[in-house]
């Protein structure tokens, strides 16, 4: 016990022992490298210590804010991102945080304009696209939704989240063949994605096609996807 207490006191004299004289830029990357580690306490002392000597640091309240994200503090992530896109409307990683923070609330209408303005920042960036297409079929929106989820794969053949998004939305519509395809070729960039085989195995189902429905449930089943084995007990007698 002893021994626990003096290496986390350690850590902290650790990051003290910066100083008074260290730059904003170098407690910015201390906080980093804290994080890596997983040490959230220790790395939001060191954002303090940044934005002490820059208030005006707009990447320090970002990332105080991812901390505060995944410590499923959201209201306080969300002023951080806030603050950070205030301070430099450019900041894309910021505006992408403000979004995923209101998207993380379910008020996917305050998600849309931080999410439009890291596009017009990244327009090359194929996360964005993916990220306004799930905030645009939460809002009803599924033409522009798939066209986002359309134009992420075009930057982006290997976006996984784009694909699986982009089947749901056609399997919605009972656009069964499409939603298959896209469904499959998610599982060929991920031969473990247990919810695109639970998905794959919904629409076949939907299509008559029995043992390729059972067939996907199993694999998802042996993914431990929630669902899949209530599906193959129900379904696969």
């Amino acid at each position: 016990m002893r021994l626990v207490q003096f290496i986390i006191l350690f850590t902290i004299s650790s990051i003290l022992s910066l100083g008074c004289s260290s730059s904003a830029e170098s407690w910015l990357e201390e906080a980093k490298s804290r994080m890596k580690k997983g040490d959230l306490i220790t790395a939001r002392e060191a954002i303090e210590k940044a934005l002490s000597k820059n208030p005006g640091y707009s990447e320090a309240y970002n990332l105080r804010g991812v901390i505060s994200f995944q410590e499923k503090k959201i209201d306080e992530a969300i002023l951080d991102y806030q603050k950070s896109v205030d301070l430099k409307p450019s900041n894309y990683l910021g505006q992408l945080n403000l979004a995923s923070a209101f998207m993380e609330k379910n008020t996917w209408k305050d998600a849309l304009n931080p999410i439009d303005k890291a596009i017009q920042i990244a327009p090359d960036s194929s996360a964005g696209y993916v990220q306004r297409g799930i905030i645009r079929a939460a809002l009803h929106l599924i033409d522009l939704s798939k066209k986002d989820f359309t134009t992420s794969l075009k930057l982006n053949p290997k976006e996984i989240n784009a694909y699986y998004n982009r089947g749901n939305l056609f399997f919605q519509e009972n656009k069964l063949d499409s939603a298959i395809l896209d469904f499959e070729q998610s599982i060929s960039l991920n031969s473990e994605y247990g919810k695109a085989y639970y998905a794959l195995g919904l629409s076949y189902y939907k299509q008559n096609k029995f043992e390729k429905s059972c067939l996907a449930f199993n694999q998802a089943s042996k993914l431990n996807y929630p669902g899949a084995k209530v599906a193959l007990k129900n379904l696969c007698k």
